[in-house]
């Protein structure tokens, strides 16, 4: 590698040769309306080829380069700029997104001594996370959408221009139609849905809201890109990229994004579209082998882990799954499609719960270990109605389950019978 700089010859070479397949990738995804929306904020070469010492990141030019790819997946959505930072093509744009990446990777890789093979192997995950643009920015327009779960986009000015009264918007089912739409991956349902309400700018309003105004999609953005920076194997659909995981860079993005938004997200979390995080600066917490389906809204809460062994030791959660404020799971907990879990719940170790299911508030559900026994684990059949402040503990052997359709009333005490069902210590 150059002593002198990250962008010598070789380098600006192959940059162009993938460059012209990524473009012949990306201008189909973007509108004229996009291009001419797009603010990139450039930053010199010379910045950005100075070595790092071992800390390697410059906070403010991360922040940069985040809020450029931001633009990239939400045309003027980040960057407030001057007509001098606007880039007229978008091959222009690009290149300097690629530049400003290319460069944050080849720094982590040198911050841990990897210098042999740095520049290319920057420049094959440079163009990774490039390549993935297409579904980057259709993942970051499905969370935005999931983020109209909130009563709040009908805000006062929409209200003012829509002509409905509180007493229609009461009898209109937004919840079922939103999900309808997620599922059915049609923007057009939703579209059609409001047409019949006789306001055509709603949807474009609300949308505009959350982008300008919601941190739930900014925060799940930056996770996307760290996610993707921790991956390896061939890029699918590109042209041989074949990338491996980015030291260090990850973290920092998880890290910057804990810092804007308070939501620790590790960038090993696998995680859906469409997925609504509901006031994320009250703090949200998920882990290394956390898994999280699509449809989901979270408000604060933990999903964290028990276990200090390198295994599955984080929630798995389902489809269209609702987690309370301030709701603990802790451990390797699954949950089943279309389940709400309460507010202030908590759920530890080895539980799973089918689908459907509804916990109460303030309900403990946990696996306990007495000694040397090791409990067995928790299940909860489909459909199971648990009401608020009740206790479900297992502290047997055998597996305690609950069997589907089964309602538990509010403030019960649950046990393993020990023989596998659940004994009533009061109710």
């Amino acid at each position: 590698m150059s002593k002198t700089t990250l962008f010598d010859t070789s380098y600006q070479r192959r940059k162009l040769e993938l460059l012209d397949l990524l473009l012949t990738r990306l201008r189909p995804i973007y509108t004229p309306e996009e291009i001419e929306a797009l603010r990139i904020d450039a930053v010199d070469r010379q910045i950005l080829s100075q070595r790092s010492g071992r800390g390697f990141v410059d906070r403010d030019l991360l922040e940069t380069v985040l809020g450029n790819l931001l633009e990239c997946v939400a045309p003027g959505s980040h960057n407030a700029l001057g007509p001098e930072h606007q880039k007229q093509e978008l091959d222009e744009a690009i290149g300097e997104i690629a530049d400003q990446l290319y460069a944050m990777i080849a720094q982590s890789y040198l911050a841990v001594g990897e210098d042999e093979y740095a520049e290319e192997k920057a420049l094959m995950s440079t163009f990774g996370l490039l390549w993935e643009l297409p579904e980057l920015k259709t993942r970051a327009r499905w969370n935005r959408f999931a983020s109209l779960r909130d009563p709040a986009v009908w805000d006062a000015y929409l209200l003012d221009n829509c002509n409905l009264t509180q007493e229609q918007l009461l009898e209109i089912d937004f919840p079922a139609e939103l999900e309808e739409t997620i599922r059915r991956r049609d923007f057009d349902h939703y579209r059609n849905f409001l047409a019949e309400l006789e306001c055509n700018f709603i949807f474009d309003y609300q949308m505009q809201l959350v982008m300008s105004t919601y941190p739930g999609w900014r925060v799940l953005f930056y996770h996307d890109v760290a996610h993707a920076l921790t991956r390896k194997g061939t890029v699918e659909g590109s042209p041989g990229l074949e990338r491996r995981p980015v030291p260090l860079l990850p973290r920092a993005i998880s890290e910057l994004g804990g810092r804007y938004y308070q939501a620790d997200i590790h960038p090993e979390t696998r995680i859906g579209d469409a997925t609504f995080l509901d006031h994320p600066h009250r703090g949200m917490t998920t882990g290394q082998t956390g898994i999280i389906g699509s449809g989901c809204h979270f408000y604060p809460c933990t999903l964290g882990g028990l276990s200090d062994k390198v295994q599955q030791r984080h929630p798995e959660i389902g489809d269209y799954v609702f987690i309370g404020t301030d709701a603990g799971l802790i451990g390797p907990v699954k949950v089943g499609d279309h389940t709400v879990i309460g507010a202030t719940a908590e759920i530890n170790g080895v539980v799973e719960i089918g689908p459907h299911c509804h916990i109460g508030v303030s309900v403990f559900i946990g696996t306990i270990k007495s000694g040397a026994v090791r409990p067995g684990k928790i299940t909860l059949g489909r459909d199971v109605r648990i009401g608020a402040g009740t206790i479900i503990e297992n502290a047997s052997e055998l597996d305690l389950v609950i069997p589907e359709r089964a309602e538990i009333p509010a403030r019960s005490y649950v046990t393993n019978d020990g023989c596998g069902q659940p004994k009533f210590v009061r109710e």
